[in-house]
């Protein structure tokens, strides 16, 4: 409101602005951002998402261009928009929200799994580079050109921010001071904000490698605030980078928790014994016998049986849940599902007394990232551990525990 009601020399139409050849009354401008706000609370809860998504990207973009086109545009608020639209316009109210709670209730069902609830996710990131491809174009094709690179323009046009703090009477940030006289580091500065900028859409060829590219990114923003205090809170809170990352699976993480422990309850009012769950190792492995002792130690509520991948119990198994004979890998089946990996391990450490089951908190991460450390670990157990020449026969009190 205080920007509508600004001196009419300083307007300059941009944007969705242009509709208008003069500034609106302040009285209009602050109706149509009031409704905005209410549209936002809308869009946020998933409330009659199909009319208030797309009304709400709309008047959004109307807004901000309104406030953009007196004196200056704030650029790094066009990714929000962007994503806003994208989100806005599809059928993102199918997940949590006011809209699919009313239907859980009407008993329509649930939404089938559906390829339309993945494109959205890529556009969002593809547009998320776009803008950062842009911002490294507009470098590469202004005044300064490639000597970007070099981290002389960076270094002057840090330098002329701070100038213009010590003019304006404000704080200057006690980073740059420290920083500006080693012109190597802005070299270094350079070079890296030209990778991440002008070469952001070639990390969206590789999912790891776009990973990679946001967690840099997110930092590269923290560190044009520490050293020039300009702040870009969608940038830095990490909210336009989490497409790039499977953040439901912290959310299907934590209900599956709730599952299982009420499960685990409603099994031990009702006086049912879980059945236990079943851990195929390599029998011939010295470390990995000496993980199931370790494992036989602890549980003591006996929730886990055993069998060898070579005995005929585990081949039998592995035909029967289709799992590939891998010598390497460490199978638990538990509640009829195959786990494998870092996977299988994490789990059997959940299950674990003490501070063991702290360890399952990495599930949060890819299983792919996960299964690096696992992968080099079995690929050399034999040469730090040895093997043995047939699988051992464990001592008649524990008999019973293997089936084979």
């Amino acid at each position: 409101e205080r920007i509508a009601a600004t001196d009419i020399s300083m307007y300059n139409p941009v944007g969705l602005a242009q509709l208008f050849n003069a500034p609106l009354p302040v009285a209009v401008f602050s109706g149509l951002l009031w409704i905005t706000v209410g549209l936002n609370l809308a869009y946020i809860f998933g409330w009659k998402f199909k009319y208030t998504g797309p009304a709400f990207a709309i008047l959004l973009l109307l807004v901000l261009s309104y406030r953009n086109s007196w004196s200056m545009i704030y650029h790094n608020r066009i990714a929000v928009v962007l994503h806003v639209f994208v989100i806005g316009f599809v059928a993102s109210a199918d997940a949590l929200s006011w809209d699919a709670l009313n239907r859980a209730r009407k008993g329509w069902g649930k939404i089938a799994p559906h390829w339309r609830y993945g494109w959205p996710v890529k556009l969002i990131c593809a547009g998320t580079v776009l803008t950062y491809f842009l911002s490294g174009a507009a470098k590469v094709f202004g005044d300064l050109a490639w000597s970007w690179m070099t981290g002389e323009a960076m270094r002057s046009q840090v330098a002329v921010d701070a100038l213009r703090k010590e003019i304006l009477g404000e704080t200057t940030s006690p980073m740059f001071e420290v920083l500006y006289p080693y012109a190597g580091l802005f070299m270094i500065m350079g070079v890296v904000t030209m990778i991440l900028e002008f070469g952001a859409p070639l990390f969206l060829l590789n999912r790891r490698a776009s990973m990679v590219w946001a967690v840099l990114t997110w930092l590269m923003h923290w560190g044009i605030f520490f050293i020039m205090g300009i702040k870009f809170r969608y940038h830095q809170s990490g909210l336009i980078f989490l497409p790039f990352f499977e953040v439901e699976k912290v959310w299907f993480w934590f209900k599956r928790q709730f599952t299982e422990k009420k499960e685990i309850e409603e099994a031990n009012s009702s006086g049912e014994k879980s059945q236990p769950a079943l851990i195929l190792f390599d029998g011939v492995c010295n470390f990995c016998d000496g993980t199931v002792r370790f494992i036989l130690d602890r549980d003591s509520k006996q929730q886990f049986n055993f069998a060898s991948l070579q005995s005929r119990t585990g081949e039998k198994l592995l035909r029967q849940y289709r799992i590939p004979v891998d010598l390497s890998t460490i199978v638990l089946i538990e509640n009829g599902q195959v786990y494998t990996k870092s996977t299988a391990v994490l789990r059997i450490a959940k299950r674990l007394p003490g501070p063991w089951k702290l360890f399952y908190e990495f599930i949060v991460l890819p299983a792919g990232i996960r299964d690096v450390a696992y992968n080099i670990f079995a690929r050399h157990r034999y040469q730090w551990f040895g093997q043995k020449a047939a699988c051992e026969i464990p001592p008649p009190e524990l008999q019973a525990r293997f089936l084979d």
